[in-house]
């Protein structure tokens, strides 16, 4: 699997508790055995031990042809746990609209935010205003905050095929905006540039990744076809 991704560590400071951001989901073209993603992360315990690394995420991913939304948990760092969309036991939906793993329409625009509810602390998934779902605290072993979110894009690939388009296929035209962080009181905030860090697997021969936070932005994707040689 390749990333051109930024993490946004938060270190021995306040930790964080959500992050929102806009971006529009594109149905790439892709063989069978491809899968491109564009997604939101939000982990805590990324340090270890593996039993205590927890995550949550959201976005979208075209596999087996189909563009769909997307979902995906685990409580002990994908050792017992781990699920997406509806398979996830876990994940209580309140959309009657919105269902992770519905085919989208390409070029849907979403505007997704993970956060902690500081009132029941449940993570709760918003697209837009309209309440998706929640994942219950009960399921998490250490998920009071988040010490680590990730937003950007991912691929992988057979062994013998050219790795995937990323974003819209094009280099670093794809784009994350509006992006913020949400603190323990639901309040909104920039992207602290000071902490994060970018990675690009393959480098821009391939696919890019470009922070823009001053202005809300992140800038990512491109066309793929790494081989492995």
């Amino acid at each position: 699997m390749q990333y051109a991704t930024v993490e946004i560590h938060a270190g021995d400071g306040p930790q964080f508790y959500g992050i929102g951001a806009s971006f529009y989901a594109y149905q790439l073209y892709i063989s069978l055995f491809q899968g491109t993603a564009s997604r939101i992360i939000l982990t805590k315990g990324e340090r270890g031990p593996k039993k205590y690394l927890n995550a949550v995420e959201a976005g979208w991913h075209v596999t087996t042809g189909c563009l769909f939304a997307m979902l995906q948990m685990h409580s002990d760092g994908f050792q017992k746990t781990g699920c997406q969309n509806m398979i996830c036991k876990g994940f209580v939906q309140t959309s009657t609209r919105v269902t992770p793993g519905m085919v989208l329409d390409n070029l849907v625009e979403l505007a997704l935010s993970i956060y902690r509810d500081k009132f029941t602390s449940n993570w709760m998934l918003y697209n837009g205003n309209e309440h998706i779902g929640y994942w219950p605290k009960e399921i998490f072993n250490n998920m009071a905050d988040c010490s680590q979110v990730q937003i950007g894009g991912n691929v992988y690939s057979q062994i013998n095929l050219p790795s995937p388009p990323m974003g819209n296929g094009m280099l670093n035209q794809a784009k994350f905006e509006k992006v913020f962080m949400i603190d323990g009181d639901g309040s909104k905030s920039k992207v602290p540039v000071d902490k994060i860090t970018t990675y690009n697997d393959l480098g821009e021969d391939y696919y890019g990744v470009s922070p823009n936070f001053e202005n809300d932005m992140l800038y990512y994707g491109g066309p793929g076809g790494w081989t492995g040689i």
